[in-house]
């Protein structure tokens, strides 16, 4: 077979790969949408039914929980801190905590390894390209890996959707999943914590906990904002520049 003809036949099946992981990840999202969703309800609601719900599956409930983790960081269009109260109110803060752990790091390494394969496509199924444009700069960025640090440290930030995101970047596999995994831990641990107050019906402190978190939320997604805003202006600056010259 010529070379050319064999660099096409292998950009071809590359295509259709990546065509066919679109298409079960997309198939994956509704059915794993739909097998969450009355889970997040129940928890929402009823935490002490979501307790028992877990409890009622013996030890294997732990493995059930961290599929549920798994379920949640991947179709990132469920807010995780509600499986995290969740966490806490059945297993306590640093059982909780553990469990948590374990289903961020699998669901993260599984994203970042599907995204590094099938590419920008497969990002697009749960990030829109405007929102993909907005952290384009982390491509170029020389402080890469501290700033998806912060990124993941700081609350109210879209953690689950970066993680579609930062598989389009240069950054090393080992870097991204022990960086972003040790970020997460704060935030991850007072949710469990709320969730262990609420249990103990320790209202003050679950209100607290609540309280302080929102703010602390609220100023995260500020920053996201001014972050990725800062960035879109230096690059129309930029593309101005290069027009002019």
């Amino acid at each position: 077979m010529k070379p050319e003809k064999k660099d096409k036949t292998y950009r071809q099946g590359r295509g259709l790969y990546q065509i066919l992981s679109v298409i079960v990840l997309a198939v994956l999202l509704v059915a794993g949408t739909a097998a969450l969703g009355p889970i997040i309800l129940r928890t929402a609601q009823n935490p002490e039914q979501f307790r028992d719900y877990i409890d009622s599956y013996g030890f294997a409930g732990r493995l059930l929980f961290i599929g549920i983790q798994m379920l949640q960081v991947i179709f990132a269009l469920i807010p995780g801190e509600v499986i995290e109260v969740g966490a806490g109110y059945a297993f306590g803060p640093w059982q909780g905590l553990l469990l948590c752990m374990i289903g961020v790091f699998l669901a993260s390494t599984l994203i970042f390894f599907l995204v590094r394969k099938a590419g920008r496509r497969l990002a697009e199924i749960l990030m829109s390209s405007q929102k993909l444009e907005k952290l384009k700069f982390l491509h170029n960025s020389k402080q890469l890996n501290l700033i998806v640090f912060l990124l993941y440290f700081i609350p109210g930030t879209p953690k689950d959707l970066l993680t579609f995101f930062v598989g389009l970047t240069e950054m090393k596999p080992s870097s991204f999943l022990w960086m972003t995994t040790l970020a997460r831990i704060p935030s991850i641990l007072s949710s469990t914590y709320a969730g262990s107050s609420l249990n103990e019906k320790n209202y003050v402190t679950t209100i607290i906990i609540f309280s302080v978190s929102a703010v602390v939320s609220l100023f995260g997604i500020l920053l996201y904002r001014y972050i990725t805003q800062k960035h879109e202006r230096n690059a129309a600056a930029k593309d101005g520049d290069g027009q002019d010259n």
